[in-house]
């Protein structure tokens, strides 16, 4: 990392001026926002020009680094390939597991006897660290995580925030946009020709009927499913391009798409009600949404999924971790699913 970088970014920490640095999927340039002065902004309608951090629940404020308050930079990042060995670390306490097992089964409950089809419930593992290193582990995001949007997102409002998200919630620029649905997940064991059971297959056709639905006049065109690959994991995935009949509608399309089922359920305001009601902790910005809007003419926003928030005066990290539950999940494996996510997470921390 350069020294010049490493500098501007303390800097800003200590003044508490926010910033933000990331690297798009696939691209081989980290780019950097920082604002020059402590002022708190939120967009009102997504017309600005500037990188934003939205959080899960919509009925919340959006904040954005305005672009013509901040100082852009951008330098050059060569992937590498990186030893996938890491140490395992058991931060997991048994009251957590009861929980989230207890949690899921009433999602279950929840969709035998309601009209819901699917919620995604989530959980918070807290992990002790001494000496966090943010451009270690930056680094490592960039390296295992190529074809992912990796961040660093540092605000006096929300503290440190990292990740490494592999689903696009929107892509626009002029009035055609570009969206997917992406949902399930399974371990990678080296080859990407897997098969998904009904449940999984279910899940995803939920997340691209209810996003087809809900943007049926716009000339949708959808592919068929295919598996991703994201870091150890693998996912069901379609890509969904659309064009609206009028340009500069990006905050009409993210109120329709955000919380979208892949990180909230169907129906959307029943889905998120329970999730508010029972996850018994705040999601913040853990599937929220973050990226650029009205930049030279495109807005590219991800969902803030596999990420972490970082604490470093008590030393401890959060990991956030979930999956789509439906009437034919089972608790176990759903809990399952959440440690195989948290790797992801754990991965850059511990090896």
């Amino acid at each position: 990392m350069k020294k010049s970088l490493v500098e501007k970014i303390a800097k800003s920490i200590e003044n508490d001026f926010p910033f933000v640095m990331y690297r798009k999927p696939n691209s081989n340039k980290v780019e950097a926002v920082f604002q020059n002065n402590q002022s708190i902004n939120y967009t009102l309608d997504f017309s600005e020009k500037g990188f934003v951090f939205a959080p899960f629940d919509d009925a919340k404020k959006t904040l954005i680094i305005p672009f013509a308050k901040a100082e852009l930079k951008s330098f050059p990042f060569q992937t590498k390939e990186i030893n996938e060995l890491v140490t395992e670390v058991d931060s997991i306490q048994k009251k957590d597991w009861q929980f989230h097992i207890d949690l899921v089964q009433k999602g279950i409950d929840f969709i035998n006897s309601s009209k819901a089809q699917k919620i995604v419930l989530s959980r918070k593992e807290i992990v002790k660290i001494e000496n966090f290193n943010l451009f270690s582990v930056f680094e490592k995001l960039l390296h295992h995580y190529s074809n992912a949007f990796v961040y660093a997102w540092f605000h006096p409002l929300t503290g440190l925030w990292m990740g490494a998200t592999p689903e696009t919630l929107l892509k626009v620029q002029g009035n055609k946009f570009n969206t997917m649905a992406l949902a399930s997940t399974q371990k990678y064991q080296g080859i990407l020709d897997v098969n998904w059971r009904d449940k999984e297959k279910q899940e995803h056709q939920f997340v691209t009927d209810y996003i087809e639905s809900k943007l049926n006049h716009t000339n949708l065109k959808i592919s068929k499913p295919f598996t991703v690959k994201a870091g150890n994991l693998l996912h069901i995935c379609s890509k969904i391009d659309g064009v609206f009949s009028l340009p500069n509608q990006l905050n009409a399309l993210i109120k329709i798409l955000h919380p979208t089922p892949a990180i909230c359920g169907i129906p959307k305001e029943a889905a998120k009600q329970f999730i508010l009601q029972n996850e018994n902790y705040d999601r913040e910005f853990y599937t929220g949404f973050l990226g650029e809007i009205n930049q030279d003419s495109f807005s590219n926003l991800y969902v803030n999924l596999r990420c972490m928030k970082v604490d470093k005066q008590k030393n401890e990290i959060s990991i956030f971790i979930g999956g789509g539950i439906t009437k034919d999940s089972i608790p176990e494996k759903e809990w399952n699913e959440t440690v195989i996510k948290s790797k992801v997470m754990k991965k850059v921390l511990y090896f």
